[in-house]
């Protein structure tokens, strides 16, 4: 009998690997970083978010937004920020601590304080002269927020906001 040539059996477990253990790494890795990368364009991008700058200042808020109703009371004062940074309205009768509509922030880089409105747009820096609409209110009504007397009234924002330098 003619010495016949042996074939190679393959099973399928046998077969070489398609990728080295660096193409595998690659298929994972190249995925996730083009993701990270478009995830961050995105987030950089398409942000809504306000250009605010410094850090943020404690300030007392309430739910009231423009359009619903409120006191008819007018108040003014120099916008200040006490040792604690906390913001109040230096009157000619003391200080006066306010309590300001919903979304409003403040900030401040190094001591120079600014005040935000809910849209982001600057409406006060430290130093302005403030005037603004609302009303006088019990501190009790506004218990869990920060930066305010532990008795007496503070002012509520329930109006339009001017300043002036």
């Amino acid at each position: 009998m003619a010495e016949q040539e042996q074939k190679p059996q393959f099973d399928r477990w046998s077969r070489p690997d398609a990728l080295s253990w660096r193409g595998y790494a690659l298929v994972v890795l190249v995925p996730i970083v083009i993701a990270a990368i478009a995830f961050g364009a995105i987030a950089l991008f398409a942000s809504e978010e306000p250009d605010v700058r410094g850090t943020t200042v404690f300030l007392p808020t309430s739910d009231w937004e423009p359009g619903n109703g409120g006191d008819g009371a007018l108040f003014e004062g120099v916008l200040r920020m006490d040792q604690q940074h906390c913001i109040y309205l230096e009157t000619g009768t003391g200080n006066t601590y306010a309590v300001w509509p919903a979304g409003w922030r403040a900030t401040r880089e190094g001591e120079l304080l600014n005040l935000y409105d809910a849209d982001g747009a600057r409406v006060a820096r430290d130093g302005d002269t403030i005037s603004a609409g609302g009303g006088a209110h019990p501190v009790e009504t506004y218990a869990g927020e920060p930066c305010l007397p532990e008795d007496g009234e503070v002012a509520v924002v329930q109006g339009e906001v001017s300043a002036t330098q």
